[in-house]
C-alpha cells in the first residue's frame, strides 16, 4: 500500500494514507502475483451497525459525543488528523472498482473485482451478474427485502455495465458514467406524534415553523424535529399539535412530515398559531405580501412566508 485519498472533487482529494492503513481489512501487501507495477483501487470506507453500535455506547460511556449515523461517523473518523484514532473505529473496506492501472487485469468488470478479491481486496459479498433488465430488477427487490437485515446500511444498489469495452464505448457524461446507473430505495417511513410547533427566525426574518416530533427512528438515526417550511404547507397536511404524523427522511438525510393519520388526531389536537411577535427580538411579524403587474394592473396576494418587521 503506497497512498490512501479521498475522492474530493473527483479530481483533487486529501491525502489520507496513514489512517488508510489503521483499517483491518486492507491489506498492507498484495497477496499471490500478476499485480501490474501501478494499481489503484477504488472503494469505501464504511461502519456496520454492529460496530457503529458499539462506537456510540463508548462515546456515551466516556462522555464523548455520539454520531448520528454510520455515514457521518464513518467519514469523520477517517479524516481525524491522529490516525490511533481512526483506528480505535470500526472502519471496514469495500472495493467497487479500479482507477489507474498500469497493466489490463480483466476485461470485464466483475472480472476485474474477482481478481481484486484474489489479491486479498474485499469485495461486496452481494455481487451478482444480472443477463437483461428483469435480473436486475429482481436483484434489486430481492435487497430491498434483505435490506435491514443486512450488517451496513444502504440507500440502493448500483447496476453496472460488465463488459469494459462496451463502458469505453458508452463513455461518461460531465459527472458520471453512462455504463452505471444507481436504483433507490423508497424513502423509510416512519409515525410519530408533533408534540409541538416552535417558530425559528432566520437571518433574513424569516419565521418558520418546525415540528417537535417524540423521537423516533427512521433509517437507524434518531428523529425529534423536522422543518415544516412555511404555513401554507401545514394547512395543505392539515396539521394539528397532538396529530400522529407519517415521517420520512428525504434522500436519507433531511427529516420531512409526509402526511397526517387523520384517523388517529387527538380531540385536543390544536391548531397552530403563527405567533404575533418575534420570539427572538419580541418584533412584530408579518405576513409577505407578493406583487403582481400584468397587462398595466398591479394586483397583491399574501405569500407563503412570515417575516420579523425588526430583521428585514
Amino acid at each position: 500500500l503506497v497512498q490512501g485519498a479521498t475522492r474530493g472533487d473527483g479530481t483533487t482529494g486529501e491525502d489520507i494514507s496513514a489512517n488508510v492503513r489503521t483499517v483491518r481489512n486492507i491489506p498492507l501487501k498484495l497477496q499471490g502475483e500478476g499485480w501490474p507495477p501501478v494499481l489503484e483501487v477504488r472503494g469505501e470506507v464504511y461502519m456496520s451497525k454492529a460496530g457503529f453500535d458499539r462506537l456510540n455506547a463508548a462515546q456515551a460511556e466516556a462522555g464523548g459525543k455520539t454520531f448520528a449515523n454510520p455515514r457521518n461517523a464513518a467519514a469523520g473518523s477517517l479524516r481525524q488528523l491522529d490516525s490511533k484514532i481512526t483506528a480505535s473505529r470500526p472502519l471496514e473496506f469495500c472495493c467497487y472498482g479500479v482507477g489507474q492501472v498500469s497493466a489490463s487485469i480483466g476485461d470485464s468488470h466483475i472480472g476485474i473485482l474477482e481478481q481484486l478479491k484474489a489479491w486479498g481486496l474485499p469485495i461486496s459479498r452481494e455481487l451478482k451478474h444480472a443477463a437483461g433488465i428483469e435480473e436486475c430488477l429482481a436483484y434489486y427487490r430481492d435487497i430491498r427485502e434483505r435490506r435491514n437485515s443486512l450488517p451496513y446500511e444502504i440507500d440502493g444498489v448500483v447496476f453496472k455495465v460488465n463488459s469494459l469495452a462496451a463502458q469505453r464505448e458508452l463513455g461518461f457524461r460531465a459527472r458520471e458514467p453512462r455504463w452505471a446507473i444507481a436504483h433507490k430505495f423508497p424513502a423509510m417511513e416512519e409515525l410519530t406524534e408533533v408534540l409541538d410547533v416552535e417558530f425559528q427566525v432566520g437571518r433574513t426574518g424569516a419565521v418558520t415553523p418546525v415540528a417537535r416530533l417524540r423521537p423516533v427512528k427512521v433509517a437507524g438515526v434518531t428523529v425529534s424535529n423536522a422543518t415544516l417550511h412555511n404555513m401554507d404547507k401545514i394547512a395543505r397536511l392539515g396539521l394539528r399539535i397532538g396529530n400522529t404524523v407519517i415521517i420520512r427522511r428525504a434522500g436519507d438525510v433531511i427529516p420531512q412530515v409526509m402526511q397526517v393519520v387523520l384517523e388517529r388526531r387527538p380531540e385536543d389536537a390544536r391548531p397552530v398559531q403563527v405567533p404575533s411577535e418575534c420570539p427572538v427580538c419580541g418584533s412584530q411579524v408579518e405576513r409577505t405580501q407578493l406583487g403582481k403587474r400584468s397587462k398595466g394592473k398591479e394586483t397583491t396576494s399574501e405569500g407563503a412566508v412570515y417575516r420579523c418587521v425588526g430583521r428585514l
